[in-house]
């Protein structure tokens, strides 16, 4: 396995004072939110399939009462701020759990493909796709909603204020709804010229300051602003050479929003065939300014186009990530970097693939796994 590079001390003090920004004064406080949420008791999840948990990183996966069938993509999973409530989408199909995870049904059918969901203030969440769908979702149903752009490459929602939404397109345009995504106005200028711009991959948004967003390309590795799209800046340390990197995905760090994580394929090292193929994490410290690699691929690591990242709810050192393929019965690995053990280690299971991570809210060492069926 090719290891994290070495993290210097000033990087490691920056880890160590990062703190999560304060809350508002009307928000419920963390302590209050898991003490109602409780730790998922059963042994077998009852549904679909389509969910299901872990407490070891996923050493352990909790048997589920039915057999996934294919062809299933379980791309959205959330924990809601009503206490035991989370949603999935499977496919097209929202999901709904009010017991912490060990029941799932139906909750409503929702237009798109590779639907992923953001959750919001007062038990919702929004649904949306690239092909530019979106639909507010709850438990008790779904409501479609009017979207910015033909196509999105991410949406963020305040986490104060659950009517308070952001979307970017395929441009790096940014857009900005103050009515729960029914009405939209533009903001901002694109974060690259169009004649710069191949392909706009991900947007990923700051939930306690939408304003801050980091946007990643083809060619043009990522860009990040500070102020709404009024102003952009290149990030710094995708190449070594200074070359072209294809950042694929992208994360911000829920606990410290200064640590930003990416996935990158730097296109020079892929074309000299270096090791790694020129694949890999990187991780920065100012917000999106500068990043630097952490994880090659290489040994045990493979690190596909995109892969899902999840940082740690309460850690920002720590970072999930997995690969997974149906063919040839080959599997899941989810991978867990730590910065401060500058280690990745890996726990193998039998599904196609995991799509989709979220958290308990009253002990975060409960993963939910949003999973696939492709073959």
């Amino acid at each position: 396995m090719n290891k994290a590079l070495t993290i210097g001390l000033a990087t490691a003090l920056a880890v160590l004072s990062a703190t999560t920004p304060a809350r508002a004064d009307d928000e419920p406080t963390g302590d209050g939110l898991a003490g109602f949420w409780r730790q998922p008791v059963c042994r077998t999840v009852t549904g679909d399939g389509s969910v299901t948990y872990t407490r070891n990183d996923g050493r352990t996966i909790a048997p589920t009462s039915q057999v996934l069938r294919p062809v299933v993509y379980t791309t959205g999973v959330v924990a809601l701020d009503r206490p035991n409530e989370l949603l999935a989408m499977s496919n097209n199909q929202l999901l709904s759990s009010k017991d912490a995870g060990c029941t799932w049904t139906a909750a409503g059918e929702v237009s798109g493909s590779q639907i992923e969901l953001v959750p919001a203030r007062g038990g919702r969440a929004y649904a949306w796709d690239r092909e530019g769908n979106l639909t507010l979702a709850m438990p008790e149903g779904v409501t479609p909603l009017t979207s910015p752009a033909g196509e999105l490459t991410g949406l963020g929602v305040d986490r104060f204020r659950g009517d308070r939404l952001r979307a970017a397109d395929g441009s790096g345009r940014l857009y900005d709804s103050r009515d729960g995504g029914r009405t939209w106005r533009p903001i901002g200028v694109p974060a690259w010229p169009q004649s710069d711009l191949l392909m706009a991959y991900t947007a990923v948004f700051d939930p306690y300051d939408l304003d801050h967003v980091v946007l990643g390309a083809s060619n043009t590795g990522a860009r990040v602003t500070f102020d709404g799209g009024r102003t952009w800046r290149t990030s710094t340390g995708l190449s070594a050479t200074g070359g072209k990197v294809n950042v694929f995905s992208a994360a911000i760090s829920p606990a410290a929003p200064n640590v930003v994580y990416a996935m990158g394929l730097d296109i020079a090292e892929s074309e000299a065939g270096a090791p790694s193929g020129g694949r890999h994490i990187y991780r920065s410290y100012d917000g999106g300014r500068r990043f630097t690699r952490v994880v090659d691929q290489g040994g045990e690591v493979t690190i596909p186009n995109g892969p899902l990242l999840a940082p740690h709810p309460t850690d920002p050192g720590v970072l999930y990530f997995d690969f997974g393929t149906g063919w040839s019965g080959i599997g899941t690995d989810i991978y867990r970097y730590d910065s401060r053990l500058n280690r990745v280690t890996v726990h193998h299971n039998s599904y196609d693939r995991v799509t989709s991570i979220a958290f308990n809210p009253s002990n975060p060492g409960v993963m939910y796994l949003g999973v696939a069926e492709e073959v």
